[in-house]
């Protein structure tokens, strides 16, 4: 964590860059060795002000306290000792959180952090079981990564695109439903190939 005293909200952000569709705007300043960068999402900034000012509507706060509270919307802020564009940091945090989620779709979206089981074989193959989810959940951010696609893509987005494409069985004939063209780039993108062309319809 940063000391809140040597953060600087009003500092000046001449860099802006894209990320997963979200405008960033950046910016950085050196001291004592090290950098502070600075980064404000635009939606997450729309977001909080549009929530603030509900708030102000329930008598919850106040104008005076968005006024003195709206500098910080939306922001961000690194120290580091690495002295890179404010893209690359930006990447390398997202990463870093990449991996954290990973952690947290295992016990919110994957449910792996609920268990009913008593007797000790079942929660040993429980635990195997969340095991490998955690490990293709991860292996797909290492294809992301590999791909240099963090700044595009989730492994969450991975998932949810290629659940649209499914396997049809009729007696011992397979085919696979239509395939979006969407799925088949991040497919190319990540070089999974696990659309085969036979299986096609």
């Amino acid at each position: 964590m940063i000391p809140y005293e040597i953060i600087d909200y009003g500092m000046d952000m001449r860099s802006s860059f894209v990320y997963r569709d979200r405008g960033i705007r950046s910016g950085f300043l050196n001291r004592d060795g090290l950098r502070i960068y600075m980064f404000q999402d635009q939606m997450l900034m729309a977001e909080e002000s549009s929530t603030f000012i509900k708030m102000i509507a329930e008598k919850k706060r106040t104008q005076r306290e968005f006024d003195s509270e709206s500098i910080r919307f939306g922001k961000i802020s690194i120290l580091s000792n690495v002295k890179e564009d404010p893209e690359t940091i930006y990447n390398f945090y997202k990463q870093r959180e990449e991996i954290e989620q990973a952690f947290d779709a295992m016990k919110n979206e994957l449910e792996n952090d609920k268990s009913y089981l008593s007797d000790e074989d079942s929660l040993r193959g429980y635990f195997f079981i969340s095991f490998l989810s955690l490990y293709l959940y991860y292996s797909i951010f290492v294809l992301i990564r590999a791909a240099d696609l963090t700044n595009k893509l989730s492994v969450k987005d991975v998932l949810l695109k290629f659940s649209k494409v499914y396997k049809i069985v009729r007696g011992k004939r397979e085919t696979l439903s239509e395939i979006p063209s969407s799925v088949e780039k991040i497919d190319k993108m990540l070089g999974t190939n696990i659309f085969p062309k036979r299986l096609r319809s």
